[in-house]
């Protein structure tokens, strides 16, 4: 039933009425809605996430989430630190490169890093896609996550953010972590 709302609430965001002048912003702050599926727990949540470019084509990101799965009643906080750099390939489509710190607290204690790549696609003035391919490597799990959503401009200022994310780990000393996440989100950002 999560999953047949939230591609409903997709699909409305996706063809959302907008129409303006955009422009690049110096960076963003915002919140999402999460619902997650781990293989063996389902669960949901809410995050905050955010970016700052800084001189030339460099960038700080952060991003912190609470999540809390059904079946186990696990709680699980996230943090998300890091920093990269993005550069044109053409009008309207950018590449990234970042790097970040991870640390995962509350039921679940782990730390480590993350390292992805990726591409920012503008289609209009209004919507654009994204997606990022990585690596993560924590205490007791490594694998490869990768993230894919569009954005949807309601004004310069707000936007709508749909993501996926997935996970495909491997835990120590053996066995498979799999995670799953849609986010449904709103941003603000600021010039």
């Amino acid at each position: 039933m999560k999953k047949t709302c939230m591609v409903g609430l997709m699909a409305a965001l996706l063809v959302a009425p907008a129409a303006f002048a955009g422009s690049m912003p110096a960076g963003s702050l915002g919140a999402y809605y999460s619902m997650v599926d781990t293989g063996f727990d389902d669960g949901d949540g809410f995050g905050i996430r955010g970016w700052a470019s800084l001189n030339g084509p460099w960038f700080v990101h952060g991003e912190y989430a609470m999540l809390s799965l059904d079946d186990s009643g696990l709680d699980v906080d996230g943090l998300r630190l890091g920093g990269g750099f993005a550069g044109e390939i053409q009008r309207g489509t950018m590449w990234l490169v970042k790097g970040e710190y991870l640390s995962y607290g509350g039921d679940f204690d782990e730390a480590g890093f993350g390292v992805h790549g990726g591409l920012m696609f503008m289609a209009s003035d209004a919507f654009g896609l994204f997606g990022t391919l990585g690596y993560l490597t924590t205490d007791n799990t490594d694998g490869l996550e990768f993230n894919v959503g569009g954005k949807m401009a309601f004004s310069k200022e707000w936007s709508g953010v749909v993501d996926y994310r997935s996970y495909m780990g491997n835990v120590d000393p053996d066995g498979d972590f799999d995670f799953d996440e849609i986010r449904l989100g709103a941003s603000y950002n600021f010039y």
